[in-house]
């Protein structure tokens, strides 16, 4: 048994017409590349970091080069990657790499830790032959904040949360993926909310919270990251799982949990029989799922 699923993130609003079928277009194109090298026999770490590559390298996804911008301008990454022989590596606040998710690779594989952040990050990358890679922001229509303005965001928590609420997307990328020796993986990568204070820290890459994978489930989940970290999304739907096996029913369960603090949010899981599902509370998000 070979299983796949992902998803590109959850909208508050329905996009354009146009938006949607990128997005359904995208993701069922990568994921098929995904489940076709899963059917040739691929290891699930292989694919899943591999999907997420071609999610980073397309700017339609707030991840690697589509990734949105800091108050700053700049872009700050963040990336997971979880599997069923309990390993973790990630990757917060990494700017100048193509692939945040192959740096969390090399955290999980080439290091004790399980996470790593910012030059910190970016200096074990370089060591290990990543090469320097400048992201060029997306355009994504807030425009060009003053210096005076920035400061006053940072400042004035009622100001910057009425300027936040102009955003609608939440485009993280993420991946579940079972091979056939049932070897479960689940990898989240993203470039964070729009316009976040620079140093801001999501739910992708912290463990339980937007990335989870034990022996029996594997879990992604996208949207208001400061919400689904209170309410430890994914960790939670993995402990609920172990005493109620209706994946459906729980993944529902815990996004009305998030619906009850306002956190708009979607979860993709995998099972390592190969059962998927998904939910979410926002108008719309793209996913694409497939097993042997």
């Amino acid at each position: 048994m070979a299983a796949i699923i992902i998803h590109g993130g959850c909208y508050d609003i329905v996009p354009g017409k146009e938006i949607q079928k990128l997005s359904l277009k995208g993701i069922r194109t990568y994921g098929e590349r995904g489940f076709k090298m899963l059917k040739e026999g691929a290891c699930a770490l292989d694919t899943a970091e591999a999907v997420l590559h071609l999610l980073e390298d397309d700017p339609l996804y707030d991840a690697g080069t589509g990734s949105f911008k800091t108050l700053n301008g700049e872009v700050e990454m963040d990336a997971l990657i979880m599997d069923s022989e309990s390993r973790c590596g990630g990757v917060i606040g990494i700017q100048h790499v193509q692939y945040p998710s192959h740096v969390a690779r090399l955290v999980m594989e080439k290091t004790p830790h399980n996470l790593l952040s910012g030059p910190g990050a970016e200096q074990f990358a370089f060591s290990q032959g990543v090469p320097w890679f400048k992201v060029v922001p997306n355009d994504d229509g807030f425009g060009s904040e003053s210096p005076g303005n920035i400061k006053r965001m940072l400042g004035d928590i009622h100001y910057y949360n009425e300027y936040r609420k102009q955003d609608s997307s939440f485009s993280t990328v993420g991946v579940a993926a079972l091979d056939n020796r049932g070897y479960l993986v689940a990898a989240t990568s993203t470039g964070g909310i729009r316009r976040k204070m620079p140093g801001r820290v999501g739910d992708s890459a912290l463990p339980g919270a937007g990335t989870y994978c034990t022996k029996e489930l594997a879990l992604s989940a996208t949207g208001e990251g400061e919400g689904i970290t209170r309410i430890c999304l994914t960790a939670r739907i993995a402990m609920e799982y172990e005493q109620n096996k209706n994946l459906t029913e729980v993944l529902k369960k815990n996004i009305q949990r998030g619906s009850a603090i306002d956190c708009i949010c979607g979860v993709i899981a995998l099972t390592k029989e190969g059962e998927y599902s998904y939910a979410f509370n926002g108008a719309f998000m793209a996913v694409y799922h497939n097993k042997t």
